[in-house]
């Protein structure tokens, strides 16, 4: 021990408190001594000052030893204590019972006084043990801080990017996909003036012309899709995601595409951005599933409460190798989806062997 620690001796012998401090006197550096008569007196010093370890008798005049251990218990992780049980000899239930209710260790009092040989060993095997799980318990802390600090940014960065989609599919279809209609009605009025009277040169280049047109017209419609999913707002994620595959399966061969609700869940709505959340992983998932799994077959199991929302995808394709992350160009895949359930404070995780197919599950929780 680097810095003295402070040792509160609760006992109402003066003879034991004596024998303990005298053991204690040894350690380097010295430890400052505090002593407590009795469990209100106990309480009232570790309210006023900051405590290290307590040598607690199991007999006290106002409160047994267990009580005011749970008493001590109480306190915040960063504040509780090493608590060492002083027990009779004979009081090996008791001693079991401290371990339990949280004590660092205990002594048996023997009447020759023989304990006091242990206790400079106990007490500083009690009190590297607080100081590790003061440590663990600061780790923790700053896990969940970090945690907390990534959901907020994630949370942040999907409002953001909603309302980026919002402002891009507006310009879209205000700007590009009226300047496209234009074009496609200016060009049916030049192609109708002409009256059929031109060249089979020129035919085959207002025909190619023509093509390009709908082309633009289509691909234009599709980028719209992917930024503003259909029925999402109006209908929910049901809907959504039913029109998602159905938009899907007559381009992906013989894949088959299923979604599965459960009753309970068909007519449900969830927040806004749990529902966005939950579309846009679904979306990634089956993507990953078509693309890069070579699935026959994707399932989408969907249920919950109005509180609550479990969301499975699940493939028969190739599965991952462990560590991998699939993700196509310009997706950020597997780290994409992980941030939007972080985003919205929901558990995520995937189920993937080679071979094996892909399971991927989204659960959420209000207020978790």
């Amino acid at each position: 021990m680097s810095q003295p620690v402070r040792i509160l001796l609760v006992d109402d012998d003066e003879v034991d408190r004596m024998i303990c401090r005298r053991a204690l006197a040894r350690l380097e550096p010295q430890p400052v001594f505090a002593d407590a008569a009795s469990a209100e007196e106990a309480l009232r010093y570790v309210q006023a000052h900051e405590v290290d370890g307590v040598l607690l008798d199991y007999r006290l005049p106002d409160m047994d030893g267990l009580d005011l251990l749970d008493r001590l218990a109480e306190r915040s992780a960063d504040e509780r204590m090493a608590v060492i049980m002083l027990t009779g000899a004979g009081d090996l239930t008791v001693a079991v019972e401290a371990m339990r209710r949280g004590a660092s260790d205990y002594l048996a009092k023997d009447a020759d006084g023989r304990f006091q040989a242990l206790v400079p060993t106990i007490v500083q095997r009690a009190m590297r043990q607080r100081e590790l799980q003061r440590a663990r318990w600061r780790a923790e802390q700053e896990l969940a801080q970090h945690r907390l600090e990534l959901s907020d940014l994630a949370q942040r960065l999907m409002v953001q990017e909603k309302a980026l989609v919002r402002r891009m599919a507006q310009a879209l279809h205000d700007r590009l996909g009226q300047t496209l209609a234009a074009i496609r009605l200016g060009f049916d009025a030049a192609v109708a003036a002409q009256g059929g009277q031109t060249t089979p040169a020129a035919a085959r280049q207002l025909r190619r012309v023509d093509a390009l047109i709908d082309q633009a017209v289509r691909e234009v419609r599709q980028v719209l899709v992917e930024l503003r999913p259909p029925l999402l707002d109006e209908h929910g994620l049901v809907a959504a995601l039913d029109n998602e595959l159905r938009s899907r399966a007559p381009g992906d061969g013989e894949v088959e595409l299923r979604l599965e609700p459960q009753p309970a869940a068909a007519g449900l709505r969830w927040p806004p951005d749990v529902e966005y959340a939950a579309f846009m992983i679904a979306r990634e998932a089956i993507a990953n599933a078509l693309r890069h799994a070579h699935a026959a077959s994707i399932r989408i199991l969907l249920d919950g409460s109005p509180g609550a929302l479990r969301l499975e995808i699940v493939d028969d394709g190739d599965g991952m190798m462990p560590g991998s992350a699939p993700s196509r160009p310009g997706h950020l895949g597997m780290v994409g989806m992980r941030e939007r359930a972080m985003a919205i404070g929901a558990q995520y995780a995937v189920d993937s062997s080679a071979g094996g197919g892909t399971r991927v599950c989204l659960q959420w929780e209000a207020g978790s």
